[in-house]
């Protein structure tokens, strides 16, 4: 009986952790739009290696751009998007941010999905390491974790 509820609970954590998230964007006056983790990858994946003050050395960390994912969703990328953390927590970050940097809403860190635990299921990352000049409070503080809506 131990055996059973053992290889059940196993099961069951297993089965959480790797559970897909889906990313939700909401419209200020009007439409939401749910992308599955599905939808994510088969858009074109970008890698940044950079080195992050929550993370010990250099790390891969591979994800989509944020145009690509309201081009998704036919949409232009508006002036400002708010990322929201599945505990509230919010950022903003301006267009301008976004298309001189390219940050990706990461999907994976050294080749693995994210867990909630690990900061996922979405990272929005900032290139650090390729645009010094960025390497500051600022950038830091939008670099938001466990992205759970973009509201637009």
């Amino acid at each position: 009986m131990r055996t059973l509820l053992f290889l059940l609970t196993l099961a069951w954590s297993l089965t959480a952790q790797s559970k897909a998230f889906d990313l939700k964007l909401l419209q200020e006056f009007g439409s939401s739009y749910t992308v599955s983790q599905e939808q994510l990858l088969s858009l074109p994946q970008k890698v940044i290696v950079t080195e992050l003050p929550w993370v010990e050395g250099q790390t891969e960390f591979s994800g989509v751009l944020i145009g690509d994912i309201f081009s998704l969703i036919k949409k232009e990328i508006p002036d400002t998007i708010t990322l929201i953390a599945l505990n509230d927590y919010q950022v903003s970050v301006p267009r301008e941010d976004i298309l001189e940097y390219s940050p990706i809403i990461a999907i994976k860190k050294n080749g693995q999905f994210m867990s909630v635990r690990d900061k996922g299921p979405y990272w929005l990352i900032f290139p650090l390491s390729e645009y010094k000049e960025i390497d500051t409070m600022y950038y830091r503080e939008k670099m938001i974790w466990q992205i759970k809506e973009i509201f637009y």
